[in-house]
């Protein structure tokens, strides 16, 4: 059984949820704009998407959850593993070209910022969902978890993206808040359902 992975999706591959791109654009889901579509195929042009995972143990013990490469007192990511012996630890990134992007449209337009950091946005979950369907394969999952979501803080971050060596395959930093660079990246934990469940 293979423990770690890592692998690129190429950008025609993505499919950006309509839903929750108009929802960060601010718009309707029938939007039709130019200017978006515009930023949208400069953004996909761009795009260098790229995941890494590794399959660890789970151990739960009340609210104290392990997982092999630490041990971490979370009351939702203990109720978020339940009924798991294992989990996928994952990290997916946009790209560091995506990053330059951004940075270029925030010195000449503000408008195309705006519209270019909501896509990349939706893009980041999108790969996020194509990563997770490669990742699971057959195995039944629950739904992703994320540092930073209800009482799992940040600071487990630096540990997820060691166990990752996201920094050499993934090309991800973290800054002195925690906050990943390129911004467009996502970690997350995924519990396999016991087979006996």
């Amino acid at each position: 059984m293979t423990n770690r992975g890592f692998g690129k999706i190429a950008s025609r591959e993505i499919i950006l949820n309509p839903m929750e791109t108009a929802a960060r654009l601010g718009t309707s889901i029938n939007y039709s704009d130019s200017l978006i579509e515009d930023c949208r195929k400069t953004l996909m042009e761009v795009a260098d998407c790229k995941y890494a995972w590794v399959r660890v143990p789970v151990y739960i013990k009340e609210n104290t959850v392990n997982l092999g490469f630490g041990e971490f007192l979370s009351r939702d990511l203990a109720k978020a593993l339940a009924g798991c012996d294992e989990a996928f630890i994952f990290a997916v990134t946009a790209g560091l070209p995506v990053e330059r992007l951004l940075i270029k449209e925030e010195l000449l337009s503000p408008a195309r910022h705006f519209v270019t950091d909501a896509l990349a946005s939706s893009l980041a979950e999108a790969i996020c969902d194509e990563a997770e369907k490669r990742i699971k394969g057959t195995n039944k999952c629950k739904p992703r978890f994320s540092p930073g979501y209800g009482d799992l803080p940040l600071d487990i971050q630096p540990k997820v993206l060691k166990l990752l060596d996201a920094q050499n395959k993934l090309g991800i930093s973290l800054n002195s808040a925690l906050l990943m660079n390129p911004s467009k990246s996502i970690t997350a934990i995924m519990g396999i359902y016991n087979e006996k469940v």
